[in-house]
């Protein structure tokens, strides 16, 4: 920090205070003091703490009268705090990879770090007017009691040498809790909720609960009303977890790599509108009632269950499902015969599920809603027999790395809105079928990596729509007809020369 910064006693905004040390004759000092006369207000964040000597040195820094932050973030070890109280940060990174949401490393902490970690914490409690509060690193074992009224947003990430979650029932303007890595808890419970408080978590809309290794049980507090509003709930990373609480009022309910078991816990849910279910690498089967019992679902993600062998037939209840997708799951061999009934769905996407041979089309029929359909790296999918008739909504189809594959229904002419059709991968395929000409508000084609694909059809001219072509990586496509394809009016037609293409005449 700034030499002198403390006597800027007017300062107002200072985003980051990075803690420093010195060496005096007799200790280690920290600079933390120099909070002290800072009368700040909107965020701050404290980074380094690991570098304070002494937990007094943490009262100099007087953040309890500093009643116009409204935002505080307390770090230890490596600098990850800000990425934490910046949501948007974090959406932008996720935009670019699928959101591990990973925790930061955490450090070796001797006992002592320990019972320091635990004095400088509770000398740092904030002004009763705090609003948001993220502690990352904590070395400690427990947690202060600290009275926030006003919290509305806390973030606990990696407190791993915490043995038990701290009170938080009785808060009553919590909205949002997140709690990720914490290595020794293991069970929520009491402790958690608070005694003597009949309403518990009056306010809290979701709840990210990630990274706890050995949590085996977290149980509700019979006779008094738990989580009266929370609505979204994500459990993550917690694969000894066998016993939740049934949460009526959820909405969206995530759940990544957790114990199969947990499933049935959910049984009682009636309201959920989103579900997902990643990582459940032993689940053999869904439980079909937790379908059954939410005729309301609009979007179902089940991914990364690798010995999922099928669905449950409830599916066919969900006859407000808007979107599902279906990856990682190597053992999926079908689909349940009661697809036609999702005639809200939107969007379909179906990938790397390698034991999946078909898409019969008396499974997967009456679709007329659907809007977007992908069928990605399914290595062993020899024929997509659907009734394409039925797809009267479809605009976006995708086929991509089916090796398998070697013809395409002939009935995509009855696909009266399709706008975009890509191929990608698929070396079986040797030529587009005679349907397709009749697509007529097709915009864009894109053919790729198809090596016995020698030729388009001399139809090609009759999709007067089409403005986009893309051709690579199909070494066998010497002909391109396309006399009367009036290719002058595309935007775009690309073509790699290892297509070898031989005519060509725009």
């Amino acid at each position: 920090m700034p030499f002198g910064i403390e006597k800027l006693v007017h300062l107002q905004t200072l985003p980051i205070y990075v803690v420093k040390s010195s060496f005096s004759p007799r200790r280690i000092v920290s600079n933390l003091s120099g909070l002290g006369n800072l009368n700040l207000r909107g965020e701050l964040k404290i980074k380094h703490l690991e570098r304070v000597g002494q937990g007094s040195e943490a009262v100099q820094a007087n953040l309890m009268n500093k009643k116009y932050l409204n935002s505080l973030g307390l770090c230890w070890g490596n600098d990850h705090v800000s990425r934490f109280m910046n949501p948007a940060s974090e959406a932008s990174t996720a935009r670019f990879q699928e959101r591990k949401r990973e925790s930061p490393e955490p450090s070796q902490k001797s006992e002592m770090d320990a019972d320091l970690g635990a004095e400088v914490l509770a000398h740092l409690q904030p002004h009763q007017n705090l609003q948001r509060l993220f502690v990352v690193g904590y070395p400690g074992l427990s947690f202060p009691h600290w009275r926030l009224p006003k919290l509305t947003m806390l973030v606990l990430i990696n407190c791993r040498g915490c043995l038990q979650l701290p009170t938080l029932g009785h808060l009553p303007l919590l909205e949002t809790l997140r709690m990720e890595g914490m290595a020794e808890v293991t069970s929520i419970g009491k402790e958690f909720y608070g005694e003597n408080t009949p309403l518990i978590f009056p306010s809290l809309l979701e709840l990210n609960i990630g990274d706890f290794p050995v949590l085996q049980e977290w149980s509700s507090m019979d006779g008094r009303e738990t989580f009266p509003k929370l609505s979204k709930l994500t459990v993550r990373k917690c694969p000894n977890l066998i016993v939740m609480p049934s949460v009526l009022s959820l909405h969206y309910l995530e759940l990544h790599d957790c114990n199969p078991r947990i499933l049935w816990c959910l049984e009682n849910l009636t309201l959920l509108s989103d579900l997902v279910i990643k990582g459940f690498t032993e689940l053999l089967s869904l439980p079909g009632i937790l379908l059954s019992n939410n005729c309301l679902l609009r979007s179902l993600k089940i991914i990364s269950c690798r010995k999922l062998h099928s669905l449950p037939s409830e599916l066919e209840n969900l006859t407000s499902l808007k979107s599902l997708t279906i990856r990682w799951c190597e053992e999926l061999s079908s689909l349940p015969l009661g697809f036609q009934n999702l005639t809200a769905l939107e969007s379909l996407e179906i990938g790397d599920c390698d034991s999946l041979i078909s898409l019969p089309q008396e499974g997967i029929g009456g679709l007329s809603s659907l809007r977007t359909l992908s069928i990605e790296n399914c290595s062993n999918l020899a024929s997509i027999s659907m009734k394409f008739q039925d797809f009267t909504a479809l605009e976006h189809l995708t086929i991509m790395y089916c090796r398998c594959l070697a013809t395409l229904p002939d009935d995509l002419q009855y696909l009266s809105a399709i706008r975009s059709l890509t191929i990608l991968e698929c070396p079986e395929l040797a030529f587009l079928p005679e349907g397709l000409q009749h697509a007529t508000t097709l915009q864009t084609l894109e053919l790729r990596s198809c090596p016995n694909l020698k030729a388009l059809p001399e139809w090609l001219e009759k999709i007067s729509s089409l403005r986009s072509l893309a051709i690579q990586r199909s070494r066998q496509l010497f002909n391109l007809n396309t006399d009367n394809c009036s290719l002058h009016d595309f935007r775009h037609v690309s073509w790699q020369t290892r297509c070898r293409l031989q005519d060509r005449k725009w």
